[in-house]
């Protein structure tokens, strides 16, 4: 019988699904368990004012503490139900130390993390409450074997004394990112000479204002809230929400797609710099050490330093379209030949094997 994984993951934008396909493509039953992201009302009341007024914490931390408890309960007896052979838990902030531990004490079985940000919430600081931002940290020796995206991660780990840990970058999915024929009619729509996907941070806005003088479309969730906090009117370029296809014919209508990281990433990479081009669109993007072991920069991915440098190269990349077009192509087919997330889950696979973490199919 085929062995069964339990993957415990956010929902987001459908990579939680990609990853529970890909290893049922490798031959394994594969259950997704998604657990909730979205907080009640009572939840962000109580965050705000913890916020505002610091010293309420220890009255409203069992509050918060009260909805994680019943979280982790529940999924305690999802998982004796189910009676996987091993627990593939994507982030973790949401699981107390205390239920790792339970999970070793009655199954036995391997558990295994891939982080996607910050383990440590050591920057940004984007954290919704004090449990989510030590969860990891304080239960991470219960984890068999650790993944992280960013390499700059992975050594703050094994400087915490945890050897099994290693560099598992993001992927594309080739599925839902797909290159789709586009018509007149959305290349009027969605005709930018750059273009941009994604939710606002103060270092993305920078960018973004450096290129108003082109014909900028920038879509995605929280712009208007983002200015109106500021006392600013929201700018031009701001085109609305998009999701779904709308995305695709974006990135393959523009002639130029962007990619900001945000301020989390230090070495590694986003999905994004792999689905736009698995789009077959051309894509622009901040330098991250990482991309250098993943593309040939300036053939297959472009890539800019500072805020001057992004300038120049749109300005010259829009007088040579035929470089977009080899760029794009050259890209897309070097994500489809190793960057997919079934290549990631094989690679994960390959390293739990070989600590005798998952037994050979």
């Amino acid at each position: 019988m085929n062995q069964k994984i339990l993957i415990n993951a956010p929902r987001f934008y459908g990579i939680d699904e990609a990853i529970r396909d890909s290893w049922k493509h490798l031959g394994y039953q594969a259950i997704l368990e998604n657990y909730r992201t979205q907080s009640t009302i009572l939840e962000k009341i109580v965050r705000r004012l913890s916020v505002k007024f610091p010293f309420t914490s220890t009255v409203f931390n069992p509050i918060l503490r009260h909805y994680l408890d019943f979280e982790n309960k529940e999924f305690l007896k999802m998982i004796q139900r189910e009676e996987p052979d091993l627990l593939f838990v994507v982030k973790g902030d949401h699981l107390f130390p205390e239920t790792l531990q339970t999970i070793k004490t009655l199954l036995r079985i391997p558990i295994i993390a891939y982080i996607w940000d910050d383990p440590f919430y050591s920057y940004a600081g984007l954290y919704a409450d004090h449990y989510r931002k030590t969860n990891f940290e304080k239960g991470m020796f219960f984890y068999d074997y650790i993944f992280v995206y960013d390499p700059y991660y992975v050594e703050m780990i094994r400087q915490r004394g945890l050897p099994k840990v290693k560099y598992l970058p993001l992927a594309g999915d080739p599925e839902r990112y797909k290159y789709i024929p586009i018509s007149e009619e959305d290349r009027k729509t969605f005709g930018f000479d750059i273009c941009f996907v994604g939710v606002p941070y103060p270092n993305r806005v920078s960018v973004l204002e450096s290129l108003k003088k082109y014909k900028l479309g920038v879509f995605g969730d929280g712009w208007e809230k983002y200015f109106l906090r500021r006392g600013k009117k929201v700018p031009g370029y701001y085109q609305g929400k998009a999701q779904g296809e709308k995305v695709l014919k974006i990135y393959r209508s523009s002639k130029l797609v962007l990619n900001i990281h945000d301020p989390e990433a230090k070495e590694g990479v986003n999905t994004r710099t792999f689905d736009i081009l698995a789009c077959g669109a051309c894509e622009l993007v901040d330098y991250k050490k990482s991309l250098e072991r993943h593309f040939k920069i300036g053939e297959e991915i472009a890539v800019y330093r500072n805020i001057e440098e992004l300038n120049n190269l749109v300005a010259y990349f829009l007088q040579t379209p035929d470089l977009i077009e080899k760029i794009s192509q050259k890209g897309r087919q070097r994500v489809l030949n190793e960057h997919t997330w079934n290549h990631r889950m094989e690679e994960v696979a390959l390293t739990l094997k070989q600590n005798h973490l998952l037994s050979v199919q």
